[in-house]
């Protein structure tokens, strides 16, 4: 039989299902990275696409790709940082009390430095809404609701191969993972409301918006799912791009 384009650019033989997400319309944000070489149009798959705007050399690259051919590269350096931004503001991204779950492949060029996937970078100067999901063996990733710091350990992907990470939050409980794997709980959350909208900066992937902690690599297929734990136990990671329905 010969093969069927879906979208997420997934192939499959005719006669096949066609998979989905059923939790596709909680997602805030779904990057698959796809374009041609050197574009910086980054574009939002999700159901309620963002205006993604890439900083510094944040861009496509076909160098090295999970799924598509293609990804989005950062050298780690410069001013301004390279990353991407969401502008602030953006309600599908203030988790609140709510379940979430941030997740994407990571190909790390060096680990040298602690480096951030997602965060918003308000770190100090308004700390009731701070979040950074760190990439780190020196680094825990870190919600800050108030002067109260919630944090877990970070997955520390192997340099130069592509490698699964994600963090959720289920009820009080945030969990973090490598390739499938916890490796990081806390417990201590109860109710308190993440990301509540008090910030003024923007929500950025690759760095914080501060030009600090800058990835020197590339992320494919990232996505944020707004009241929704995706993973609360040790899974088998995605073997196909994520859904765009």
């Amino acid at each position: 039989m010969s093969p069927i384009y879906v979208p997420g650019k997934v192939v499959l033989a005719q006669g096949q299902p066609v998979p989905n997400d059923p939790n596709f319309a909680f997602n805030s944000l779904l990057l698959h990275g796809n374009g041609t070489n050197g574009s910086t149009v980054i574009t939002d798959s999700s159901g309620s696409p963002k205006t993604v705007t890439a900083v510094g050399n944040a861009q496509i690259s076909t160098a090295q790709s999970k799924f598509g051919g293609a990804s989005i590269v950062f050298d780690g350096a410069g001013s301004p940082m390279d990353r991407l931004t969401i502008p602030a503001g953006t309600t599908d991204l203030q988790f609140g009390a709510g379940d979430f779950t941030i997740e994407c492949w990571v190909y790390r060029l060096d680990a040298n430095t602690a480096t951030v996937v997602a965060g918003q970078s308000d770190l100090s100067s308004n700390p009731g809404s701070s979040w950074a999901f760190y990439v780190s063996s020196s680094e825990n990733s870190i919600f800050v609701i108030g002067s109260t710091i919630f944090s877990l350990t970070s997955p520390n992907p192997s340099t130069n191969t592509w490698a699964h990470v994600a963090v959720s939050r289920n009820g009080g409980t945030l969990r973090s993972f490598l390739n499938g794997n916890i490796v990081g709980t806390n417990a201590t959350l109860g109710t308190s409301a993440i990301n509540n909208g008090l910030t003024t900066y923007p929500n950025t992937i690759g760095s914080l918006g501060i030009n600090v902690f800058g990835l020197n690599g590339y992320i494919d297929d990232l996505r944020i799912t707004k009241g929704v734990a995706r993973y609360t136990a040790n899974f088998t990671p995605p073997t196909l791009p994520f859904p765009d329905f």
